[in-house]
């Protein structure tokens, strides 16, 4: 199988765990009022567990008038990691079909370069969900590997399609497909 054949079928399978990862369950948050959490629950006071997606927890802080925060993990956990594997699948179809260094190749380089700022908006959430008080638990669920697992491979896939290949000479901005 050649190598242009693979790194499409990682593309496709990158599609597969961004999808899981932005609609799966990321997180669970079982709030708790200290000692005093069986009072709270009989009160009304302390809420059920909930689980929340990426999408979900995007829609809720939106939904819930703040925008700035709902507008960034939008852009940086959502929309820029789906551009960047329509990017990714562009540069690979430039390349299957023998095109040199496109506008697509330039792309992935650039979206390349910040591929892990998604991971991290959503393990800064993870992070500032655990300081919630009264105990209250935040657990990690699979849709945040499957998050994380996206990431991770268009990092790869980036690296592997936008890097000189070393065939062609340092100087040539051919994409690379080994």
């Amino acid at each position: 199988m050649s190598r242009l054949r693979i790194l499409s079928i990682l593309a496709w399978a990158n599609h597969l765990l961004l999808g899981a990862g932005l609609f799966g369950p990321c997180m669970t948050v079982t709030p708790h009022l200290g000692h005093l959490d069986d009072l709270g629950r009989w009160l009304g006071l302390v809420d059920e567990p909930r689980t929340y997606s990426v999408a979900t927890g995007i829609l809720q802080l939106l939904r819930g008038g703040n925008m700035a925060v709902g507008i960034v993990l939008l852009v940086f956990s959502a929309l820029f990691p789906v551009a960047k594997l329509v990017i990714l699948r562009a540069a690979l179809a430039d390349a299957r079909r023998g095109g040199g260094a496109g506008r697509a190749h330039d792309l992935a380089a650039r979206f390349g370069r910040f591929s892990m700022a998604d991971v991290f908006v959503l393990a800064l959430i993870v992070v500032v969900s655990k300081s919630f008080p009264g105990g209250t638990t935040v657990d990690v669920r699979w849709g945040a590997f499957a998050f994380a697992a996206a990431a991770l491979l268009s990092l790869v896939l980036a690296a592997r399609v936008s890097a000189p290949s070393r065939r062609d000479g340092e100087g040539s901005r051919a994409p690379r497909t080994a």
